[in-house]
C-alpha cells in the first residue's frame, strides 16, 4: 500500500525542512517587530506555522523508515495527529489573539484547514492501521495541505512583517 511514495516523502519533507529553516532566517531578520507583538499572537500565528511545516517533515521522515511496521506507523500518526489538534485547542484556546478579527482567508488558513489536517491525518492513520487502500493517498494529501497551510501563512508572516517595517 505505501510502495511508490518514496519520491513524494522526499520532496515533501525537503520542502517542509527548507521552510522550517526560511522561517528561522524570516524571523531574525525582523526580531524587533516580532519582540514588540504580545506573545499570545507570536504563538498563536508564527509558532503553529513552525508546527505545520515540522509536522510535514515528521511525516514524511516516518514515511521513509525502512521496515517500519504499518500498525508502528499508523500509532505514530494517529499520536501525532491526537498531539496536533490539542495543540491548535490550547493555542486557539488558551491565548487571546484577535478573537473575532480574523477575515474568512485568516480564519480557512489559520483554524479551518490546520484543524482539517489534524482530523484527515487520524482518518488516515485508521485507514493504514485497518489496511485499507485510501490511507495512503490520504497520507498524501494532509502531508501536502500542512506543506501548503504553512506556506500560505508564512507569506502572511513576511508581508505582514514588511508593512511593519514600513511604519
Amino acid at each position: 500500500m505505501m510502495e511508490g511514495w518514496h519520491e513524494f516523502y522526499v520532496l515533501v519533507g525537503t520542502s517542509a525542512a527548507a521552510l522550517t529553516g526560511l522561517m528561522f532566517v524570516v524571523i531574525s531578520i525582523s526580531p524587533e517587530t516580532i519582540a514588540e507583538r504580545p506573545a499570545a499572537g507570536v504563538r498563536a500565528f508564527v509558532t503553529p506555522t513552525m508546527v505545520f511545516f515540522t509536522t510535514a517533515l515528521a511525516i514524511s521522515a516516518l514515511m521513509l523508515v525502512p521496515h517500519l511496521a504499518p500498525a508502528a506507523l499508523a500509532a505514530l500518526l494517529a499520536l501525532a495527529s491526537v498531539a496536533g489538534i490539542a495543540y491548535l485547542l490550547w493555542v486557539r484556546g488558551h491565548h487571546r489573539w484577535r478573537a473575532g478579527k480574523l477575515d474568512a482567508e485568516d480564519w480557512v488558513f489559520f483554524i479551518g484547514l490546520p484543524f482539517l489536517s489534524y482530523i484527515l491525518l487520524l482518518v488516515a492513520a485508521i485507514a493504514i492501521w485497518r489496511g485499507s487502500a485510501p490511507g495512503a493517498p490520504m497520507l498524501a494529501f494532509v502531508t501536502a495541505l500542512l506543506l501548503v497551510v504553512g506556506i500560505h501563512n508564512a507569506w502572511d508572516l513576511v508581508i505582514w512583517l514588511s508593512q511593519q517595517r514600513r511604519k
